[in-house]
């Protein structure tokens, strides 16, 4: 998918990693949410942003070059583990 590597939890992708020299804007952690989530998400974790190159609204990226990476990254784990809503989507089924 676009290059990155994607995390999945049973059926769900979670997150994807990305880093590449092209569109490096988008290097980071790209997190999977529906976009009603997204408000909710971002007053969570702040630095989340959408994804510039590609356009996608079920996804925020928390950028590579982000000052509190580490913390955010961090918040966002808990999340995961915690299977909260407000991460995962299921993928659209494989025609």
């Amino acid at each position: 998918m676009f290059g990155v590597d994607a995390f999945y939890i049973q059926e769900k992708i979670v997150f994807a990693l990305r880093k590449k020299e092209t569109a490096p804007e988008d290097n980071g952690i790209w997190i999977a949410s529906k976009k009603e989530h997204h408000q909710r998400l971002n007053h969570h974790i702040s630095g989340l942003r959408n994804i510039k190159t590609y356009g996608i609204k079920t996804w925020l990226l928390l950028a590579e070059d982000f000052e509190q990476f580490e913390e955010a990254a961090h918040s966002i784990s808990e999340l995961i583990k915690k299977n909260s809503e407000l991460i995962g989507n299921l993928p659209k089924p494989k025609t």
